[in-house]
């Protein structure tokens, strides 16, 4: 799978105006593309998507989901994404923004939600009433303010897109159910699968990422959040697990077991585990096989 990079959908990346923002309603766009905008990536771009009517399916950092609208999501920065819009019955609005202007110093330092919005894709819907009013009045206000020219138009860009984010963190802190979905929980059940089919073949990150659907950046994102390791942790503590296991339940030579394991230089396949365990191979073995772990094993 090829992750295209785009700083709008379909237009090549180029040196643009550092302060670029971008309004545009979903279907002028997505009209261009039959309803579907492939999987992408804005490299240096935060995106918000506001569906205020119709049926979206929602591919985001390897996760796929649909809602139906009123429905915003989150998209920051290197984050893959796609969608399928339902046809000629989607409205809604893309608003694209700069990550300096995201990252500026007044704006990082006192948006209070950043974990929320500015750090982790998101999917939040919108129950309508006074929350959805405001958010949809607020990116009105914006995309006006966008198609105008007037004095202070940057200025007040940024500080409706700051009073925008700050009540869609309110809500999202205020009503659990609409916190933003979890997509990390289940993408790596999915890595741990996938190690659990594939950890002896020692394939780079990048095959499990690409199996997933998502980038190295994103996957490593995943595991630091849900468990607090790298990829090459999880894999590497995958095939310790196994060798401890052949160590202990055979009498299958140490060299044997390395190149079962996907190791073909013994001597590698040693150090390699006693840089994991602390051990020699031979050593946790003979460990093992002492008297009196023999006897608090069969206790």
């Amino acid at each position: 799978m090829t992750i295209s990079h785009y700083t709008l959908y379909s237009e090549a990346p180029s040196e643009r105006d550092p302060e670029f923002v971008h309004i545009e309603d979903i279907p002028s766009r997505a009209r261009l593309f039959n309803w579907e905008i492939n999987v992408h990536t804005h490299p240096n771009m935060y995106q918000l998507v506001y569906v205020k009517r119709g049926r979206v399916r929602i591919v985001i950092d390897g996760q796929e989901t649909q809602q139906q609208g009123p429905v915003i999501i989150s998209v920051p920065a290197g984050v893959v994404h796609g969608f399928e819009f339902e046809r000629e019955a989607t409205e809604g609005w893309v608003i694209t923004v700069s990550q300096l202007l995201i990252h500026d110093e007044y704006f990082s330092r006192q948006f209070p939600f950043p974990q929320q919005l500015l750090e982790q894709p998101g999917i939040t819907p919108l129950e309508g009433g006074e929350e959805q009013e405001f958010i949809h009045q607020g990116i009105r206000q914006l995309d006006y303010e966008y198609r105008h020219e007037a004095a202070g138009k940057k200025a007040m860009f940024a500080w409706l897109l700051f009073s925008l984010m700050t009540r869609l963190g309110r809500h999202i802190e205020r009503d659990p159910e609409a916190a933003p979905q979890d997509l990390h929980t289940d993408r790596f059940k999915k890595l741990n699968q996938l190690i659990e089919q594939h950890y002896r073949q020692h394939h780079p990150v990048e095959f499990y990422a690409e199996q997933l659907r998502t980038t190295p950046a994103s996957l490593s994102r995943t595991c630091k959040q849900v468990s607090g390791k790298n990829i090459t942790d999880l894999i590497y503590d995958r095939i310790v697990l196994e060798a401890q296991r052949m160590l202990i339940y055979s009498s299958i030579p140490v060299s044997l077991i390395g190149y079962e394991l996907g190791f073909t230089d013994p001597a590698y396949f040693s150090r390699f585990f006693r840089r994991r365990v602390g051990l020699a191979p031979s050593e946790f073995r003979e460990q093992r096989d002492a008297p009196e772990n023999g006897n608090r094993a069969s206790a």
